[in-house]
């Protein structure tokens, strides 16, 4: 059998080891904003293509733009 003792030691960390995990939380950040904006911007292009489909047209989607700001 062999002898072994149990040692209790405590670790600390660094400012540098602290700083390594927020970039690294900061680039996970980024990426998720960087989808949802990717995401968001491909919807707003298939919207604005079904739009000048079902309207006719990018001139009659331009009118009808104006007639529903301006009411005439």
């Amino acid at each position: 059998m062999e002898n072994t003792a149990i040692t209790k030691s405590q670790t600390t960390a660094t400012a540098h080891e602290s700083a390594r995990t927020d970039s690294e939380l900061h680039k996970v950040g980024a990426v998720i904003t960087a989808s949802f904006a990717a995401i968001i911007g491909a919807w707003s292009l298939i919207c604005l293509f079904s739009a000048l489909i079902t309207d006719g047209g990018p001139l009659t989607l331009v009118k009808s733009m104006f007639s529903a700001i301006t009411g005439i």
